[in-house]
């Protein structure tokens, strides 16, 4: 077997993950060779590229802040603007928050929050690291930090991030299926597998765990073209868009083996 050159991105050395976990996770991908070129995978769509708000609440906001009325009135003004959908006078009730109070966990939380959905990718990390800096066991803020890597394409940093979220919280189904997602853009694709396995063990009706695996089993080599049917069909029955790519590569009719050469009459070879 050739010697595999395995490094892993900075923030691994910050992270509770197992680095023996995490080799195994980089070994264990380069097994799999790489199959045709097919459909990105999915997993960033409107639902996953957005960390949800977080209530203002008092374990969030630091003692000085607490017990400022102003902040208190900003911070609750700016959770409504949100909650109609005034995104631009949120973000300048949360940023008054900051200037008077840097430290604001949930002003941090709500501005990556707002930035991501403005698709401001340098924005996002920026108030999320922070956020990050002041809670390093927040499973959540980690997962929103994952998915502006993967926006960015910071592929590594990604797969650092969701390996975090999976340490913090093994149950989450939706850290496992991102994790896969970006283990699946790196072409590890076995590490992929085995983690979009386990985002369906948690949460079997996930669609985009099926359509990602079925394009795994399109990758592989041999292909696993029933399996990738199987995942394919699930995913569209449980509201996924059809793929045009993986419509036709699932009508094309089976090669013929050298079994069924034999079994017709067919010398192979001839």
């Amino acid at each position: 077997m050739s010697n595999l050159n395995v490094s892993c991105p900075e923030p691994f050395i910050r992270f509770r993950f197992p680095i023996f976990a995490l080799l195994a996770l980089c070994i264990l991908g380069g097994i799999a060779p790489r199959g045709a070129e097919l459909v990105p995978f999915r997993g960033t769509d409107a639902g996953d590229s957005l960390l949800l708000p977080p209530p203002v609440s008092p374990s969030s906001t630091p003692a000085a802040a607490a017990a400022d009325p102003s902040v208190e009135a900003d911070a609750r003004a700016a959770v409504i603007s949100m909650g109609r959908g005034d995104l631009q006078e949120a973000k300048k009730l949360f940023k008054s928050v900051l200037e008077r109070h840097p430290q604001d966990l949930n002003s941090l939380v709500n501005l990556g929050w707002i930035a991501q959905r403005e698709r401001k990718w340098e924005d996002a990390e920026a108030y999320l690291k922070r956020a990050q800096n002041l809670a390093p066991d927040n499973a959540p803020v980690w997962l929103a930090l994952g998915i502006v890597y993967l926006e960015q394409n910071r592929v590594d940093f990604a797969v650092a991030a969701f390996s975090q979220v999976v340490a913090l919280e093994p149950g989450n189904a939706r850290a496992h299926r991102m994790l896969g997602l970006a283990l699946g853009r790196k072409e590890w694709f076995a590490a992929s597998e085995g983690e979009l396995r386990k985002s369906l063990e948690i949460e079997p009706n996930d669609p985009g765990a099926h359509f990602n695996l079925a394009v795994i089993y399109l990758q592989r080599q041999p292909l696993a073209i029933e399996l990738a049917r199987r995942h394919y069909n699930i995913s569209l029955d449980l509201g996924s868009q059809r793929d045009p790519k993986i419509d036709a590569i699932l009508a094309q009719p089976p090669p013929v083996s050298s079994n069924t050469a034999r079994t017709h009459g067919v010398g192979v070879g001839q």
